[in-house]
Parts: structure tokens; C-alpha cells; sequence
């Protein structure tokens, strides 16, 4: 007899809110980068790649104290930085197997009067497959968790980030604030939207069963 294996590298992808239960596999507080001190249009994070514009690293860290506006959050990016021009912080891509996760990131208003949105795409291996997600924040609103569930399905592992952007007024140097950006795996898919199937192709293979 023979038995067809099919594999479909696929992607589902959703919102929904992180079961109690989820496992943290990457997190960055932003805390450590640039010895723990503030730096305007900061570009040398650990995790992240900055492009097509800046953004400041600011808050209050062991190494000093620049722009605090939430003071006992240690440091988070401002998404704007002050180059009037809102850099794309690319997160570096991570490779997952099939299963189930949440991106999580705690998103602050400007705290300077304005209202701020903030577009995260989603990235499989370096190419953006689905977005923008908008988050919009009001400038007085404090650091909440915004998150974005999905599921890859299939074999083998594919190469996930994400990408934050500041799009509010251009030519300013006022953004969003980002801190706690973690992903986590999610041990039972829950509750879960279901957005787009994206799919990718499948290897056929096949087993002689004695």
C-alpha cells in the first residue's frame, strides 16, 4: 500500500489576546542597549535594524536619563526620531517551527500632544507578507499591550520579524513610544481570527508500507 505524506508550508495569521499559558521564546525591554544610556537617533540595537529614517532610544537607565516622559519604564524607543524623518525598526528574524504564537509590544502615546499612529507589518523570511496592523495612540495614553497572534502550519521552519513605523505628522520629531517587545508560543491556538492563508508551495513524499 502507499501512503502519501503532504507537507503545505502555510501561514495563518490573527488577533487575539496572549493565553495566560504562552511561552516567552524572545523578549527585549531595550534596557541594556547602548550601556544603559539614552541616545538620540539610536541605530545600534541589538535586535533590531533601523532604516529609511531614526529613532531615539530614551528614558531613564543606569547610564543617564534623556526625554523621560514614563518614568519607571527604563528606556524605550520614541519611533520618531529627531531627524524629521520616523525610521522602519525591523525586528531580526527568528526561525519558528509549525505551531502557535503571539508578538506582543507595550505602545505609548508621544506624551507632547499629538496623536500618533503606528503600522507593524509582518515579515516571512525577509519579505513582508501581511499588514499594516494600525495602532493608533492618543498622546496621553500610557505604555498597553498590543498583540498579534498567529499560527505556521506545515514542515520545516520559516524566518519570522515584525517592523514598527511611526507614520503621524511628517517633518516632525514627535512618536510613539515602544517598549517590552516579546514573542511568545502559544501551547493552545484559543480563540483566534483568522486573517489570511498564504501558501507556499508543498513537498510530496512518499512511504512503501510493508
Amino acid at each position: 500500500m502507499l501512503k502519501k505524506v503532504l507537507f503545505t508550508s502555510a501561514l495563518a495569521l490573527g488577533l487575539s489576546a496572549a493565553p495566560a499559558s504562552a511561552a516567552v521564546i524572545f523578549s527585549d525591554n531595550f534596557n541594556t542597549e547602548n550601556g544603559g544610556t539614552p541616545m538620540l537617533n539610536y541605530a545600534g540595537f541589538a535586535n533590531f535594524t533601523i532604516s529609511d529614517g531614526s529613532v531615539d532610544l530614551i528614558g531613564s537607565g543606569p547610564g543617564g536619563t534623556s526625554f523621560n516622559f514614563l518614568p519607571g519604564n527604563g528606556l524605550y524607543v520614541d519611533l520618531d526620531g529627531s531627524t524629521s524623518d520616523a525610521g522602519l525598526m525591523l525586528q531580526d528574524s527568528i526561525m519558528l517551527g509549525a505551531g502557535n504564537y503571539v508578538f506582543e509590544f507595550d505602545l505609548a502615546g508621544s506624551q507632547r500632544g499629538s496623536t500618533e499612529t503606528v503600522q507593524t507589518f509582518l515579515y516571512v523570511n525577509g519579505s513582508p507578507l501581511l499588514g499594516p496592523y494600525v495602532f493608533t495612540r492618543n498622546s496621553a495614553d500610557p505604555f498597553s499591550t498590543q498583540s498579534i497572534s498567529f499560527s505556521i502550519l506545515g514542515g520545516g521552519t520559516v524566518g519570522i520579524s515584525f517592523s514598527f513605523q511611526n507614520v503621524g505628522a511628517p517633518g516632525d520629531n514627535v512618536g510613539a513610544l515602544l517598549d517590552n517587545v516579546r514573542l511568545s508560543t502559544v501551547p493552545e491556538p484559543g480563540s483566534m481570527l483568522l486573517l489570511a492563508m498564504a501558501g507556499a508551495g508543498f513537498i510530496a513524499r512518499r512511504r512503501r508500507a510493508l
